[in-house]
């Protein structure tokens, strides 16, 4: 990789700029903070009567953070859509937006990755006090040979270290478990701490999961409890 200053040797490049909303048309009708982002009440309305706002330029309610703050996803639009469509007769919307989690996935070379919530980046932003827990183990019960369809996987806990409410994860893996990633969402947004993921009740098939479930496990390790036998 060359730059203005000099020349790296590298195998991969990985740009990324950050984005900003395209706002600056509103200024003067629609209140935006100093980012830009087009401030909305907990009803989704904007400081003109009778107009809504949702979408990518809106800062969007973060049930993790408790706060709003960038989360541009199509997820995100579609719940706020459905929220506005729902009490957009109403004079006051009997119940303010719930907020979302934030979720996405995507695949990286032989990797298929997905996140939900906060992570430390996003939490520090946020101003909000979490602590991370990594759980490394294999997909199926060790009796599994690798090479019968049993590789790694990898998850990600973050949560209040105080209450033990999980407010974000990751999972990882060659193997495409990132419907794992609904649960710890799912989790997320019912306010459930690491204890209720570790009893959680899953259903077990070797050809498919664990004794206990792989999202057991790592709870299960972030409250610092014995490894289970395998």
């Amino acid at each position: 990789m060359k730059t203005s200053d000099a020349e790296y040797p590298s195998d991969l490049v990985i740009q990324a700029a950050g984005v900003k909303p395209n706002t600056a048309w509103l200024k003067g009708t629609i209140d935006l903070d100093d980012r830009g982002w087009i401030e909305t009440d907990e009803y989704l309305r904007t400081n003109v009567p009778d107009v809504y706002a949702m979408g990518d330029a809106v800062l969007a309610y973060s049930i993790p953070a408790q706060t709003k703050m960038p989360i541009a996803l199509a997820t995100v639009v579609r719940r706020e859509a459905r929220y506005v469509v729902d009490h957009i007769f109403e004079n006051t919307p009997s119940v303010p937006f719930q907020g979302v989690v934030g979720s996405s996935a995507l695949s990286v070379f032989d990797y298929h990755f997905a996140s939900s919530g906060l992570n430390t980046t996003t939490a520090k932003k946020a101003g909000v006090t979490i602590k991370t827990s990594f759980y490394k183990d294999t997909l199926r019960p060790a009796y599994v040979p690798t090479e019968k369809g049993n590789p790694d996987v990898y998850v990600g806990l973050d949560f209040d270290p105080q209450t033990h409410k999980i407010l974000g994860g990751a999972v990882l893996s060659t193997y495409d478990i990132t419907a794992q990633e609904n649960v710890i969402a799912l989790a997320v947004q019912q306010g459930l701490r690491l204890e209720d993921l570790a009893q959680a009740d899953f259903f077990f098939q070797p050809g498919f999961d664990r004794q206990w479930s792989l999202l057991n496990l790592a709870a299960q390790h972030a409250l610092g409890e014995p490894e289970f036998t395998k």
